[in-house]
């Protein structure tokens, strides 16, 4: 029987995006941490525990490559992980990403819309999980021009659909809650995505206790006439 991961949110994102030290800075996991892709081959549970003991867990997932939904890489053993998580919060290299010598460089905003086309071609469903980025590498030179960058081609992406292949432009853009730069190195801005991450989730728990009741609501309605 093939279970499946339950976390409140993963994290999805390329190999050395930093997914595994961003965990361990958030959390008390101790992830396998390393300077080459796939460290990460099983999924690694971490905790994040709030002043006031509110417990969110956060799932590093196996990094995604190009080609997961056709089962290269971990592929399918990924997603399928993807699949039982409340919410996405994707973790991208604000200079890039380059699995090998041998494949092509990606920019940041290559890379967010090519993990978005992963999830779109294995089940287009999972597009409607609730979705945070987190920029990582904050500490790198010239971070924060790329930063910006990528900030204004996030607002307009169509604008800027003609820098990606065509069969690796998503149907729709992911609508992020919430953008924050980060360094998973030296801990810049990892309050600020606790707080962001969990008001995230519990907006969605508002909605969803909204939607429950209207529901019963409606329930009620039908059966009194």
């Amino acid at each position: 029987m093939d279970l499946k991961l339950v976390a409140d949110v993963g994290l999805v994102g390329f190999p050395n995006a930093g997914k595994s030290t961003l965990l361990s800075q958030m959390s008390h996991a101790k992830p396998k941490i390393a300077d080459y892709p796939f460290t990460t081959l099983r999924p690694e549970i971490g905790t994040l525990i709030y002043s006031d003991y509110k417990r969110v867990s956060v799932a590093d997932l196996p990094g995604l490559i190009e080609g997961a939904h056709l089962n290269k890489g971990m592929g399918h053993k990924f997603l399928k992980h993807v699949e039982r998580t409340k919410q996405l919060l994707y973790v991208v290299d604000v200079t890039g990403f380059q699995l090998s010598s041998k494949t092509p460089f990606r920019t940041v905003f290559e890379a967010i819309n090519f993990l978005t086309k992963e999830l779109e071609l294995y089940k287009v469903e999972l597009l409607s999980k609730p979705a945070l980025l987190a920029v990582n590498k904050m500490d790198l030179e010239d971070a924060g021009e790329k930063f910006k960058e990528l900030l204004q081609q996030l607002q307009q992406p169509q604008d800027f659909y003609h820098l990606i292949p065509e069969e690796m432009v998503p149907k729709r853009p992911v609508q992020f809650k919430h953008i924050i730069p980060v360094s998973a190195l030296t801990g810049y801005g990892i309050e600020d995505l606790k707080n962001c991450i969990r008001k995230s989730l519990n907006d969605q728990d508002d909605l969803e206790h909204d939607h429950y009741r209207l529901e019963k609501l409606q329930s009620l309605r039908t059966n009194t006439f």
